[in-house]
């Protein structure tokens, strides 16, 4: 997986690319625990996410429960229909916000 970060003072937006998956789910955790103190709202760009597995999904869902403790948010966009249906298939797509 590939990501760029765009800084917009209190947003970040990160552009992901490839696979969330087990081989890269581990260094998602790292970033967004890096990038959670720094930002009041993450949005994840999934323009360019082509597959995400278990692994991932836990990723997302800890990336939104830490941004919920400290009063954050996170935002979705540009969400495929293979990753949509991921989403839709745990029950996350009621809880986040996709756009």
């Amino acid at each position: 997986m590939d990501v760029k970060l765009v800084n917009r003072g209190a947003v970040g937006e990160l552009i992901l690319s490839g696979d969330l998956d087990t081989r890269t789910a581990r260094d998602a955790d790292q970033l967004f625990a890096q990038l959670v103190p720094r930002f009041t709202t993450l949005i994840l760009n999934m323009q360019g996410l082509n597959y995400i597995s278990s692994a991932g999904i836990r990723s997302i869902r800890n990336v939104y429960l830490m941004l919920i403790r400290k009063r954050g948010k996170l935002e979705i966009t540009n969400v495929n229909d293979n990753v949509m249906e991921v989403f839709e298939m745990t029950g996350l797509a009621g809880l986040l916000n996709i756009r």
